[in-house]
């Protein structure tokens, strides 16, 4: 088996390794019912789409000529992570529009290539989309600014 793509031999490794990781974590997760499905409905279905993303680039990367391996770019991988992890040790105490927009900026900057009048009218959608959804539409009891400055 002659590997024909590196990068889609790595990329499926990484989605399958990501897959086989939610199966392991959310394999205490209650399944429930098909009338009453249970939290570990979607994690479940998720890991295995992933898996099987994983498995189709690998296939493709045996049958496809590809781009070869190159260097990591660090940095977007760096900011990426802060930004998620962020967003979770912020979301409680100081609200969900706080922690957007710092998790939005910090994964802007993750390229140099951020045009960032555009990003705020992005940043200013994406908040508007979120308070919807999640506090409105959702009804997620979710702060939106922190407890100082919150109306909910």
């Amino acid at each position: 088996m002659r590997i024909k793509s590196g990068q889609d031999l790595a990329t499926g490794l990484l989605f399958a390794l990501v897959g086989a990781g939610g199966l392991w974590l959310g394999s205490d997760y209650p399944m429930g019912t098909a009338q009453r499905p249970g939290t570990g409905v979607l994690p479940y279905i998720l890991s295995w789409c992933l898996i099987a993303t994983g498995g189709l680039l690998w296939l493709k990367a045996t049958l496809v000529e590809g781009p070869p391996m190159t260097s990591w770019a660090w940095r977007p991988v760096i900011m990426i992570t802060l930004a998620t992890v962020a967003f979770a040790l912020l979301v409680d105490p100081y609200g969900l529009a706080v922690s957007m927009l710092v998790s939005m900026t910090l994964a802007a900057l993750g390229t140099p290539e951020t045009r960032w009048v555009e990003y705020a009218l992005f940043a200013a959608i994406m908040l508007v989309l979120g308070i919807a959804m999640f506090i409105w539409g959702l009804g997620m009891p979710i702060q939106v600014l922190p407890k100082e400055l919150s109306w909910r």
